[in-house]
């Protein structure tokens, strides 16, 4: 089974397309959520982290600090829970091409942009921001909540918009070392590779199962890296 599931996810890296996902009811969903799971986490634990091992030693780069300081429970939290959740609704939730997860996305967006130009250090702006990036969601959601067409020039721009957002997602996590250079960019390769296969995942099998399969892997990972020091 895996192999004609790696094959069907090579031909989708060539030329992403958006997908009516099939959700985890369907027949074989499961069965085909775990093995793409495995293939993840074996890939991401076996390949990519001796490699950036490799490279962090011979560079003598320091360990990520973005959870630096945390008790475990915080730690598990948030590095297991919270984040995967927050970063496969900000990543890939969009992916489905519906109208309403368009305009969600584009809402929050100009909400992020809205306070980092003009909220930080001010509560009332930073509150008002938020109210008014709620309201104007809960809006577009009520206009377009029953629109499942996906647009053509959405399908057009998938690959780009895929691809681009996936190396987004890879290049945001160099901030989680205390200085950022070109020699720290190969460390965000665990993270390039997780985007790959959980935009796969959400786009065949949905938001919830690229949520499941991110909170996976983190777990996995987080219990490597605690058990090894």
């Amino acid at each position: 089974m895996i192999r004609p599931l790696l094959t069907e996810f090579a031909a989708f890296l060539r030329h992403p397309r958006p997908m009516h996902a099939t959700g985890l009811n369907a027949d074989g969903a499961i069965s085909r959520w775990l093995a793409l799971s495995i293939v993840q986490i074996a890939v991401l634990g076996l390949v990519v982290m001796p490699l950036i091992l490799a490279w962090k030693s011979a560079f003598g780069l320091p360990s990520p600090d973005a959870f630096e300081g945390l008790s475990p429970l915080a730690l598990w939290g948030g590095a297991v829970l919270l984040g995967p959740v927050l970063e496969e609704l900000f990543f890939r939730g969009w992916m489905s091409g519906r109208p309403a997860a368009l305009w969600l996305m584009l809402a929050v967006m100009a909400g992020l942009a809205l306070f980092a130009a003009f909220g930080r250090g001010k509560p009332l702006v930073a509150g008002a921001i938020l109210l008014g990036t709620v309201v104007l969601s809960g809006i577009a959601w009520l206009r377009t909540r029953r629109d499942r067409e996906v647009k053509a020039w959405f399908a057009r721009g998938f690959p780009a918009l895929f691809h681009g957002m996936t190396v987004l997602f890879a290049l945001l996590h160099v901030f989680n070392y205390p200085q950022v250079s070109a020699v720290v960019l190969p460390m965000v390769l665990p993270q390039l590779w997780s985007g790959l296969m959980l935009g796969y995942i959400r786009v065949r099998l949905g938001l919830l199962a690229s949520i499941l399969a991110h909170v996976a892997s983190n777990a996995v990972m987080l219990a490597a890296a605690l058990a090894t020091g």
